[in-house]
C-alpha cells in the first residue's frame, strides 16, 4: 500500500479587507454627519478699534535697588503713593500705572509696592523691563 500525499489546497496569504473597508465607511459617514455640526460660530464680543485716543491716565511706579519709590519720577514713600493713587484713582477711575523695577531690585521690594498699588484700588497694572 502506497502513501499518497493527500491534495491539500495552498493556504492563502492575501489579507480580507472587507471588514476594514466596511469600518472605514462607517467612519467617514459619522464624520460627514458630524463636521457641520462642530463648526458652529462662537459669540465672541471683540474690541472695536476706536479713533479717538485713550484718555485714561498712565502713572509710571519705579522700584529702585534700595526699594524707594518714585511715581512720575518723584520720590515717594509708601504712605504717601497710597494717597497719590487714591487721588489718581478718584479723578480718573480707568488710571492705568506701569510698574518698572530695577535689575538689582529686591524682589519684596516690588511685592510690597505691589501690595501698596493694589490696596489702593489700582486694576490695570502693566510691567516694563
Amino acid at each position: 500500500m502506497a502513501f499518497s500525499a493527500s491534495a491539500r489546497p495552498a493556504a492563502l496569504a492575501e489579507m480580507n479587507v472587507t471588514p476594514l473597508v466596511d469600518v472605514m465607511l462607517v467612519l467617514l459617514i459619522i464624520f460627514m454627519v458630524t463636521a457641520p455640526l462642530l463648526s458652529r460660530p462662537l459669540d465672541l464680543a471683540l474690541p472695536q478699534r476706536s479713533d479717538h485716543p485713550s484718555k485714561a491716565s498712565i502713572l509710571t511706579l519705579q522700584v529702585g535697588s534700595q526699594g524707594d519709590l518714585t511715581l512720575d519720577d518723584r520720590p515717594l514713600s509708601r504712605t504717601q503713593l497710597d494717597e497719590r493713587l487714591q487721588d489718581a484713582l478718584r479723578s480718573d477711575p480707568r488710571t492705568v500705572l506701569t510698574l518698572r523695577a530695577s535689575p538689582d531690585a529686591d524682589y519684596q521690594e516690588v511685592v510690597s509696592a505691589l501690595s501698596v498699588v493694589r490696596r489702593a484700588g489700582v486694576e490695570q497694572v502693566s510691567w516694563l523691563d
